[in-house]
């Protein structure tokens, strides 16, 4: 009996390790804190920005609360408090993921190779391409009317690339006025100061439903970038990676992404275009 015992003991023992993984990286870090680091840009609707009393909000915020629900269940916590840090330049994002400053990033950052020799990126969580804003007395309907005109770009964009290099490959004589925030952009373009404003097109139609005045805006019809968001976490945190991927394909695979894209996208006049249709399916990955 005593050894029937012992020999239970010992498979005990031997066979915990398989039950119980030990939590790394981020994951460990919530769980010894209780505390979740979100970053985000303050002014970057309509994937985040501060509402009226100042909480963050926004498609990829909720994003976010999402896996911050699925890392809570990971790590064995019944709450965890969520602590949001604003960020406003792609650099100072990206030094914030990669100096641990934040858990994740969850604001409107294209996905680039070079961008992944720092930090990883969640599964896509949208897709966009660079436009045109321009004031309806003098619209730019298409990105190929940008010639002789001056436009705002923020400086270290995908967009700023990207208009840059369709200036040299059309031979456009286009004049870029480097600025630093969306605020910026919208500052000039009212004031008369710059022909257009150049950034991803959702970021457009956010900064346009936030204006007193609508009617006083167009945006270009096509685009000259294709811009794929993710989130941005750790380079090489495999497992808190892991959790956050399962929380977006679980999302992706219900109505209810089709609702978060209507709650803060679809609502104000942008269907839903058929490459982001085929994102959500393509990624509702299955266990």
């Amino acid at each position: 009996m005593l050894r029937f015992v012992t020999l239970i003991l010992i498979a005990g023992v031997f066979a915990a390790p398989a039950n119980a993984q030990e939590l790394t990286g981020t994951l460990k870090r919530v769980a010894d804190t209780g505390e979740f680091r979100i970053g985000y840009v303050p002014d970057a609707p309509p994937m985040s920005y501060d509402d009226e009393d100042g909480n963050p909000t926004g498609y990829s915020i909720a994003l976010c609360r999402n896996i911050a629900r699925a890392v809570k269940e990971t790590v064995g916590l019944e709450e965890i408090k969520l602590s949001y840090v604003p960020l406003i330049s792609p650099e100072d994002r990206i030094n914030a993921v990669v100096n641990h400053v934040v858990d994740i990033e969850c604001g409107a950052t294209t996905i680039t190779l070079s961008r992944r020799e720092q930090v990883d990126f969640t599964l896509m969580t949208f897709i966009t391409g660079g436009a045109v804003l321009s004031l309806t007395g003098s619209s730019i309907n298409s990105v190929a009317d940008l010639t002789e005109k001056t436009v705002a770009v923020i400086r270290g964009t995908t967009t700023h690339a990207a208009i840059r290099d369709y200036i040299v490959n059309n031979d456009f004589n286009i004049t870029l006025r480097m600025i630093n925030t969306h605020t910026e952009g919208m500052e000039l373009l009212n004031a008369g100061k710059v022909d257009g404003y150049a950034s991803d097109r959702t970021m457009l139609v956010g900064q346009v439903v936030r204006s007193e005045d609508r009617s006083r805006y167009s945006i270009s019809r096509d685009v000259f970038s294709f811009e794929p968001y993710a989130l941005m976490l750790t380079r090489g945190d495999t497992d808190f990676r892991l959790v956050a991927d399962r929380a977006l394909a679980s999302l992706y695979g219900t109505a209810r992404i089709r609702r978060l894209y209507h709650d803060w996208i679809g609502r104000y006049g942008e269907p839903m275009t058929p490459i982001l249709e085929a994102m959500y399916e393509f990624q509702a990955i299955g266990e």
